[in-house]
């Protein structure tokens, strides 16, 4: 599922490795830049759309976030095409969906305990909203590039070392 340019999946497997082309390996740089592609940065565009949205919009959103489950990890195919070690950072995007989806889950419980608590409070769905972005907020740096978050994707270069960090146990075969 393509995303705004990015390419939005629980499972990176289904990935093609076909696009995963390893003739740039031999660059010395681990990632290369993707060129000038816009970035996107949803926490940004959630603040904006939760102050200038209507309340029967924003409680469409509440209820989208009732029916549509966890977010799910999204990141740009581009990012790794471009990259010097594809290989590895295929394999390292894959290792740690394991770990985002793990997350994504457990965030998706707290954001509907804040929905229920709220609604049953008579808080408006822009309060609720709102609690949802400061719940987000708090949530680790993997989640945040997963889902754009105030950072860039998972396959940034930019967050090359983020996701490192976030695969510690990964074994660089292509090394």
């Amino acid at each position: 599922m393509y995303v705004n340019g990015y390419t939005a999946t629980n499972y990176v497997n289904r990935v093609s490795n076909a696009t995963v082309d390893s003739a740039g390996g031999a660059s010395n740089s681990p990632v290369k830049s993707s060129g000038s592609e816009p970035e996107i940065d949803n926490r940004e565009s959630y603040i904006n759309y939760i102050n200038s949205a209507t309340e029967e919009q924003l409680a469409g959103s509440i209820d989208a976030i009732k029916t549509y489950g966890p977010p799910i990890a999204m990141f740009r195919m581009s990012d790794i095409v471009n990259a010097a070690n594809q290989d590895e950072l295929h394999g390292r995007i894959g290792r740690a969906i394991d770990h985002f989806d793990a997350e994504a889950q457990q965030y998706h419980t707290q954001e509907l305990a804040i929905i229920n608590e709220g609604e049953q409070a008579g808080k408006s769905s822009k309060e609720i909203l709102q609690e949802i972005v400061a719940l987000r907020d708090q949530q680790s740096e993997l989640f945040k590039m997963g889902t754009n978050w105030g950072s860039k994707g998972l396959a940034h270069p930019d967050n090359y070392e983020k996701l490192v960090a976030a695969t510690p146990n990964y074994v660089n075969l292509y090394a």
